[in-house]
């Protein structure tokens, strides 16, 4: 059995030494990211970072001003297309990444504004049940603090901070927010199974993000077996037994093999970008499984 998550002190999949390398799970203010594309790019360049992915929790409105960005700048980061798609099995959230999909595919952009509505419609649930509770806050406030992008709990979460109600994101959630407390609302029903059909058609690879967050373990078995192509072996949380055990799963079900930081920026406790490094190997042997795949269907 793969034990619950903790932090360890990993800091690159490859033994980079800080050196290039590809980080696979980077935010920016798309979605609950601190920095905006251009800053995140900066930063990777001051990093020496060969390249990275942005994936915005159910938003690829963070890819086009980046791309942008990388040519005006003449930065020559290889950017990776991505996102990270926030789903449900049960009372269990998986989290599913993709890379290399077509972010302008109609059917995405329309699934991507159906989910937009309901972060929106579930925002402002929370909003009312947190002012019954005797916590009043703003849903404008909420939306300022969210930028104009993607509502999610977290952004809740700031505006009960700028409130003095309580000290941090992570006691809202644990007081509030989180799962089974006073305040929480179901998230719209996006089913593990319905992400990775979705990022197949848009000519993605998928992969099952940080497995060790995921309470009920028998779930990370369960998604391989949805053909999913890979899994985040590498993460920040990780401890050294669990990155073990999810090498050994993907290698023994000839899964892909990926690794991020989950960066947010800010103050927060996840990860430095480039704290997690891939090399150029894993990035070719990605870009190698999309290529076969496309030529199944030749």
């Amino acid at each position: 059995m793969i034990m619950p998550a903790a932090r360890h002190n990993f800091q690159y999949a490859d033994n980079l030494d800080g050196g290039g390398g590809y980080d696979l799970h980077v935010h920016t203010t798309a979605s609950d990211g601190k920095l905006t594309p251009g800053e995140v790019l900066l930063q990777a360049v001051r990093l020496n970072l060969e390249g990275l992915a942005i994936t915005d929790h159910d938003t690829v409105d963070g890819i086009g001003p980046a791309i942008e960005f990388n040519l005006k700048q003449k930065l020559a980061l290889e950017l990776i297309p991505g996102i990270e798609f926030n789903t449900e099995a049960g009372p269990n959230e998986i989290h599913i990444l993709a890379y290399y999909l077509d972010y302008q595919n109609a059917s995405l952009l329309q699934k991507l504004q159906e989910l937009k509505r309901s972060r929106d419609e579930r925002a402002a649930k929370m909003v009312q049940r947190l002012k019954r509770l005797g916590l009043p806050i703003e849903l404008d406030r909420v939306r300022e603090i969210a930028g104009g992008e993607v509502l999610g709990r977290p952004h809740v979460a700031e505006a009960m901070m700028e409130k003095g109600y309580v000290y941090s994101i992570k006691e809202a959630f644990a007081r509030y927010l989180g799962y089974n407390q006073p305040a929480y609302v179901p998230r719209y029903k996006f089913r593990p199974e319905e992400a990775i059909a979705l990022i197949k058609q848009c000519g993605g690879v998928s992969v099952l993000a940080h497995p060790g967050l995921i309470k009920d373990q028998r779930q990370v078995a369960r998604i391989a077996e949805m053909g999913i192509d890979g899994v985040e072996v590498f993460y920040p949380e990780h401890s050294e037994q669990q990155t073990v055990g999810y090498l050994e799963m993907a290698q023994s079900r000839g899964l892909l093999v990926t690794g991020g930081s989950d960066f947010h920026g800010g103050l927060d406790e996840r990860g430095k970008l480039g704290s997690i490094r891939l090399s150029r190997e894993r990035i070719e042997t990605i870009k190698n499984r999309l290529a076969q795949g496309a030529a199944d269907f030749t």
